[in-house]
């Protein structure tokens, strides 16, 4: 998607505190083409927030604003400016951010699901506006305890880092790159496999599937790595590469030759790292 977050389609309207109140309180309500000229909205009607549902924001700018005390509820912003926009106290339910320039925006004390901006930014030449949203994101939800919308923000981080990465990487020569590709394989490999460390079902799904693999190469190749005893079952199969990747090592059935030691040893490194991943996100899920 051609996205530009730097201007607008459609000239805008100067608008002020009083102006802005005022349309919100009519319903239905669209805010289209407004420039909100002043650096502070606050709620004009403490204490509380000053609620605003079901509101479509469409074209307007709150660059350079502190924004105090208001409730969003079912409300969408198409298309805004919230460059250097500072939101205290404010609370977002159900909202959606769509071609938003947040650009050095701040969350202060804010409960504001990070899914709500899954939408605010589709093109990767913006990353570093990406991971700056959802740093910041990451920094409110957890100052606010939000456990599940810090997973969500760090998540979201991980992946427009990897993305800003990626940016940077086409922007150098190979040989001044090789380092910063390293980093991109790595992360790209830890989203896939673990969600970044954030998703406990893709992570099991992933470590279920290398368990499988590996079974499969244990039974398949069992003579030349010298696992054969007899006849290797795939249950035995299944058995020893389980022993394995859980470091367990009862030794019952053990390798003879060089290649299936160096196999054997590979497997086991693969699941001493799984199980790490797997005891970190548990525990992060837990202690949250």
């Amino acid at each position: 998607m051609d996205q530009d977050l730097f201007s607008f389609r459609d000239d805008l309207e100067a608008i002020d505190a009083v102006e802005l109140i005022a349309l919100l309180n009519k319903k239905p309500v669209t805010c289209e083409n407004k420039l909100y000229e002043p650096t502070k909205l606050k709620n004009p009607y403490r204490p509380g927030r000053y609620r605003v549902k079901g509101v479509i924001f469409r074209n307007v700018s709150f660059s350079h604003t502190t924004i105090v005390g208001f409730e969003f509820t079912n409300s969408t912003f198409e298309r805004c400016f919230f460059i250097g926009t500072i939101f205290q106290d404010c609370r977002f339910t159900s909202c959606k951010f769509v071609g938003c320039n947040t650009h050095r925006i701040e969350f202060r004390d804010c409960y504001v699901d990070p899914k709500a901006f899954d939408e605010c930014i589709c093109d990767h030449r913006y990353s570093n506006i990406g991971v700056y949203l959802f740093q910041e994101l990451l920094r409110n939800s957890r100052q606010q305890a939000q456990p599940e919308f810090s997973d969500e923000a760090r998540y979201r981080f991980m992946k427009w880092r990897r993305n800003y990465l990626y940016q940077e990487i086409l922007s150098k020569p190979w040989g001044a790159s090789w380092r910063l590709r390293i980093s991109l394989t790595t992360l790209w490999i830890f989203e896939i496999v673990a969600g970044s460390g954030m998703r406990l079902g893709r992570l099991t799904v992933s470590s279920t599937l290398v368990l499988l693999f590996f079974t499969l190469l244990n039974w398949c190749f069992a003579v030349p790595m010298g696992l054969q005893r007899g006849e290797l079952t795939l249950v035995d199969a299944f058995y020893f590469s389980t022993v394995v990747m859980t470091t367990l090592g009862f030794g019952d059935i053990t390798p003879s030759a060089p290649l299936g030691r160096v196999v054997v040893s590979g497997e086991a490194i693969t699941g001493f790292v799984l199980f790490a991943l797997l005891t970190s996100t548990l525990y992060r899920k837990f202690t949250s």
